[in-house]
């Protein structure tokens, strides 16, 4: 049963134990009745169990290729009278043979009403901790379906000349892969991959992860278990989602704020191996006068051609050219915010735009705002306290051009 904390959000966190409901039976169920074929999962809630959940989703940086979700729940199984540990046949959980064994289905739920999805994913492992002279609990880890994609293997295929977005789209499609169409958000991509051919056993994810870097874009699983192809991290006239501040007012205030300035995402020479053809290239000659050369290389990126890749370096070296003050990570305690607010920070999702200001007592000026996107999501929720912690990366605004007003050299207006 869902459970409401002290903060006012609520939580639910249901595992499947290899039961169906739902099942069609012949002469039992009627035709035009709510039974399927294949029946539907019977998850078993067991929130009543939970001692703590941690969640992370999303990638350290905006170069880095999206790394598997993964989320840990802590179960009382004392309390459960060991129903969730495996040697236990008396469990209720094993009916069905394995209980809740690998690569079952997990859902964690929360917001205002409890139905709001946090991670849907699949059980990797269920680890049971003892300690004399009764006290057990269990640990059951889940990872997100990044994790099917990387165990799963290609065979070969010659696909045409095709957008990037239709490129995952066919890897997804390809039948030893059979990822369902009702769980796909695919974006138009802006870049084209070229025919090189896919051999037996290329492995999926990183079949898939070369299509992004040639996108410039992201692939991840949502906190709805959708998987989610997004177009290139380019110029854009998005507004924030979300604004977070120190200063009181309708900004959601912050506990932590981490800030960089260094040369994690300084690059200045950027050079780009387009696959089965040549290396494309696109420096900046000042930022290297200023900086040192500081350079990029990608490999084996599936574009269609030598002048796509040219065009995916000169993105690159525009965004990374010059060394830019960011924040890095923002921490959020739901505890104290209104509902409607703590959902909101617990709901975001990565690509999310969102406005943070720092304010200072010293120095000038008193205050920096930036617009970031969200890269990386992690959630740390105890009976005390739930934490939402945001991994962010830069984004390049545009503010729209306004005739006689607009200067034609300004690199931050457009004509949208």
């Amino acid at each position: 049963m869902a459970k409401t904390a002290i903060w006012g959000q609520t939580y639910k966190v249901l595992l499947d134990t290899g039961l169906l409901q739902n099942e069609f039976q012949l002469d039992s169920s009627q035709l035009d009745g709510t039974n399927i074929l294949d029946g539907t999962i019977d998850f078993a809630d067991v929130t009543e169990y939970v001692q703590s959940v941690s969640i992370r989703r999303g990638r350290p940086d905006q170069l880095a290729p999206m790394p598997i979700g993964v989320a840990t729940i802590i179960l009382d199984d004392q309390a459960s009278q060991r129903a969730f540990d495996p040697s236990n046949t008396a469990s209720p959980y094993v009916e069905s043979g394995y209980g809740i064994a690998p690569m079952r289905y997990a859902q964690i739920y929360g917001g205002t009403a409890g139905d709001e999805p946090l991670f849907i994913g699949r059980v990797r492992d269920l680890d049971i901790d003892y300690q004399q002279p009764n006290v057990s609990r269990a640990i059951v880890s889940l990872v997100d379906d990044l994790a099917q994609l990387g165990r799963t293997n290609l065979t070969a295929f010659n696909p045409s000349s095709q957008l990037t977005s239709a490129r995952v789209s066919a890897i997804l499609d390809r039948p030893e892969v059979g990822y369902s169409t009702a769980t796909r958000s695919i974006a138009t991509g802006n870049f084209t991959c070229g025919t090189v051919a896919y051999d037996n056993n290329d492995n999926v994810k990183s079949a898939i992860d070369a299509v992004v870097i040639a996108e410039d874009g992201r692939f991840f699983i949502s906190r709805g278990g959708t998987a989610t192809f997004q177009s290139s991290i380019d110029f854009t006239f998005g507004t924030a989602t979300l604004s977070f501040g120190d200063a009181g007012g309708t900004a959601i205030p912050y506990q932590a704020l981490s800030v960089g300035y260094g040369v994690e995402t300084l690059y200045n020479n950027i050079q780009i191996g387009v696959q089965g053809l040549a290396l494309a290239t696109a420096a900046d000659s000042t930022s290297q006068s200023e900086f040192g050369v500081q350079t990029l290389s990608l490999n084996d990126v599936p574009l269609n051609t030598l002048a796509a890749g040219t065009t995916l370096a000169q993105q690159l070296r525009d965004k990374y050219k010059d060394p830019v003050f960011r924040f890095n990570e923002i921490s959020v305690v739901l505890n104290g915010l209104s509902e409607a607010n703590a959902q909101a920070v617990s709901t975001l999702e990565i690509g999310d735009l969102v406005s943070v200001t720092k304010s200072f007592t010293v120095g000038s000026p008193t205050t920096v705002a930036k617009t970031m996107y969200v890269e990386q999501i992690t959630h740390n929720i105890t009976p005390n306290s739930h934490t939402v912690t945001l991994g962010l990366g830069q984004a390049q605004l545009l503010t729209l051009f306004i005739l006689d007003t607009s200067a034609l050299d300004d690199v931050d207006v457009g004509l949208g």
